[in-house]
């Protein structure tokens, strides 16, 4: 977990880019290693509050801080498709291996069906910000059908999950109390 994550921040910085004598991008591409490194396990605490010190929330959210930097870095930066599609697997899959190790109550099948829903929303986001819509009406209408497609596999997947109230997850949450 601690490499993808390191590989999830050092991606984000499009090493490619970098030019081959030493420069500052090195400097910002060992720093992206080593916070990986340090954020890239996953916290397995129960979520209560300690101390409301900026390192401790640091620590406890470290998993939440490594994905939005990492998609910080990504946003600003002008990859090639290749390594954003490459970013995009590796921080969907930090992220799903990350919520298999805290909750590791929920059946495989449902796992790999929430993954199966991620990955396919993220490749329509994906395709869709990469469609060539710089003019007339057909820009509004990717737009709407990227929306709507990401939204219906977003349903689906909280469908997949059941709602709080269903008998399904009440038997997850007292199988994890007990």
């Amino acid at each position: 977990m601690r490499i993808l994550g390191a590989l999830l921040l050092l991606g984000a910085l499009d090493p490619p880019s970098w030019p081959h004598y030493p420069s500052p991008q090195w400097f910002f591409g060992a720093a992206a290693v080593c916070g990986g490194l340090w954020a890239g396990a996953p916290t397995l605490e129960r979520p209560e509050m300690r101390s409301h010190r900026l390192k401790h929330q640091a620590l406890r959210y470290r998993n939440t801080l490594l994905a939005a930097v990492a998609a910080l870095l990504a946003a600003t930066q002008r990859p090639p498709v290749w390594l954003m599609a490459v970013e995009v697997l590796l921080l969907l899959t930090y992220l799903l291996l990350v919520d298999a190790g805290a909750a590791p109550v929920r059946t495989a099948s449902r796992q790999l069906g929430q993954a199966a829903y991620a990955y396919a929303a993220s490749a329509l986001v994906l395709l869709s910000a990469l469609a060539p819509v710089t003019g007339g009406g057909w820009g509004r209408i990717v737009a709407a059908i990227a929306v709507l497609g990401t939204l219906g596999l977003l349903l689906g997947t909280l469908r997949l999950r059941g709602p709080a109230g269903h008998p399904r997850a009440a038997a997850s949450t007292n199988a994890r109390r007990h």
